[in-house]
């Protein structure tokens, strides 16, 4: 009779509870219905928490109610006013154009002309000399002498009268080229003269020249 080691007997009784194992897995359906009921609940989670992203897409997509109508909505009446008052305020004050003036009607400035020199008529006084009176006048135009002669001359003798019918012309002539009473004597008519220079140089000095 043999003997039974007890090591076989361990041995066997693993490979059978080994066997036994494999075979229970193997056989195990592949679904665990405790996991079933999990995986709906988890389904359904996901179905719910889905649900809210999927829905928000196409809200987020279509434009919002909220704000399309206060895009559309006009300015109400309380905000004209500010606004209005905010503009005035800042705006400056547009004055209006002044009116175009026509350069036509303008009166055109005077044009400035120098006043023509005032034409004077002065007559000296008389002066008594040995043969006879010598009195002179003379004409200025501003305060040249432009003419010159001899009211009264010695003239009482028919010599007076020849000797002054040359020498008063050319006392009046002298009188224009010097612009004074300074003359020369005319000989033959000393006398005559000095008279003249006289008389001349009183209207000379009548006239502030």
């Amino acid at each position: 009779m043999r003997k039974k080691h007890p090591f076989r007997h361990a041995l066997l009784a693993t490979v059978g509870t080994v066997s036994g194992i494999v075979l229970l897995l193997t056989l195990k359906p592949t679904t665990d219905p405790s996991r079933a009921q999990a995986e709906p609940a988890t389904t359904s989670g996901a179905t719910g928490s889905v649900s809210p992203s999927a829905s928000a897409h196409p809200s987020s997509a279509s434009p919002s109610p909220s704000k399309t109508p206060e895009e559309k909505r006009p300015p109400s009446a309380s905000s004209s006013p500010s606004s209005s008052s905010s503009s005035t305020s800042t705006q400056p004050p547009q004055t209006a154009p002044a009116a175009p003036t026509r350069a036509g009607s303008a009166p055109s400035a005077p044009k400035t002309t120098s006043a023509a020199p005032t034409t004077r008529t002065l007559t000296g006084s008389t002066v008594e000399t040995k043969y006879g009176p010598v009195q002179v006048r003379i004409t200025l135009t501003g305060s040249r002498i432009t003419e010159a002669s001899a009211l009264r001359y010695p003239d009482g003798t028919a010599r007076s009268r020849d000797i002054n019918s040359t020498a008063v012309p050319r006392l009046n002539q002298e009188t224009l080229q010097a612009q004074s009473a300074d003359i020369d004597t005319v000989s033959g008519a000393t006398y005559t003269s000095a008279g003249y220079r006289q008389s001349l140089q009183s209207a000379l000095d009548r006239a502030g020249v």
